[in-house]
């Protein structure tokens, strides 16, 4: 399971707003007095530094976007979303307790796959991409703070060293996010992405069989023991009913859940909860609900989640991995691709059984 260093300046917030009416682009960012769009430190992350532009004006390269949003009321500005060139997102409620509440686990932009191709003869993970652009919108904002930012992410096939296992090594991808105004309680992303095989692949058989090959996204995050966690359990319905699978130790290094279900016919939620306030060293993080509403290409069968986590002890690195899977086809040909929709709400409680 890959992991990630990410640092703790990802759940700083952001550097109130200036006391200009209008709004500002240069070279260190956005600012309108209700959102602050900044370079954050990404010195932690591998990937190179993407372009980022804001209304059409490039605001420079960073390999961490940052997004703030004014609680209302207040002149206090959380961040709420942060973009990394890996193609990490961390996503969390609009209005913080004090202190401070953390992200906790990751969103990671998909499709992944475990598989072969001409340029990678054995079997490989391709995990997450290296992001190449960030285009955001702010034309959809209104001067009331509400309203939603439209983001546009990049990732191809293209410039990439031979030796990397970035998706976008054999996928073209780009995403189309919007990032609706928060509520103190919760944060809404839509998600549509979109990819093209530029290599054909061959799935790894074994992966399929175990329910891994083919990730429409994944969710990063960290899980060592009953005190030290961003996430303690996984939840959806299956034909059978609620599924609940709270991990523990002894889980470490093994698929979950044990005897995996999809999704039940009607239903199109998973959920990724964090259901105390003890997990250290990160607190009280947020839970995620996932709603798909498609993923079209080369895929058949139901959706099944699925999870792992390593037994790793670093409190830096995730170790937890979950995923959303679909059945590949046998082999992918080059320009077979496809759509995945979903959105995700970042909440400071679990919502309600699925």
């Amino acid at each position: 399971m890959p992991i990630l260093l990410l640092l703790a300046v990802l759940w700083l917030a952001a550097a109130p707003a200036s006391s200009t009416a209008h709004a500002r682009v240069d070279r260190t960012g956005f600012d309108n007095r209700q959102w602050v769009i900044a370079k954050g430190d990404g010195s932690g992350i591998p990937e190179m530094p993407f372009e980022a532009r804001v209304d059409g004006t490039s605001i420079g390269r960073t390999s961490l976007l940052t997004f703030a949003s004014r609680v209302t009321g207040t002149s206090r500005f959380p961040q709420v979303l942060v973009i990394a060139s890996s193609g990490y997102l961390r996503i969390k409620s609009g209005a913080d307790p004090s202190p401070p509440l953390p992200f906790g686990q990751s969103l990671v932009l998909g499709p992944a796959i475990f598989a072969s191709s001409a340029g990678f003869p054995s079997s490989t993970l391709f995990f997450n991409p290296q992001v190449q652009r960030v285009d955001v919108g702010t034309g959809k904002l209104h001067r009331n703070g509400t309203g939603t930012l439209s983001i546009r992410i990049v990732a191809r096939d293209s410039d990439l060293p031979t030796t990397s296992t970035n998706t976008n090594q054999i996928m073209d991808l780009s995403w189309n996010l919007a990032l609706d105004e928060p509520s103190e309680a919760q944060t809404r992303l839509d998600v549509d992405e979109r990819y093209r095989f530029t290599e054909r692949a061959i799935p790894d058989p074994i992966r399929t069989a175990e329910l891994q090959s083919f990730r429409l996204f994944q969710v990063s995050s960290m899980f060592i023991d009953a005190a030290r966690h961003d996430v303690d359990a996984l939840r959806y319905r299956s034909s059978g009913g609620p599924v609940e699978i709270h991990y523990s130790p002894p889980q470490a290094n093994s698929l979950l859940p044990a005897s995996p279900s999809p999704l039940a016919g009607g239903s199109r939620l998973v959920d990724s909860i964090h259901t105390d306030d003890v997990g250290q060293p990160n607190g009280n993080t947020p839970s995620y609900r996932f709603r798909v509403q498609r993923a079209t290409g080369p895929l058949s069968g139901p959706l099944t989640p699925r999870a792992f986590f390593n037994d790793g002890q670093d409190l830096n690195d995730d170790n937890l991995g979950l995923w959303l899977y679909r059945r590949p086809a046998d082999a992918i040909d080059v320009g077979a691709g496809g759509r995945i929709g979903f959105s995700v709400l970042a909440s400071t409680d679990p919502l309600p059984s699925p």
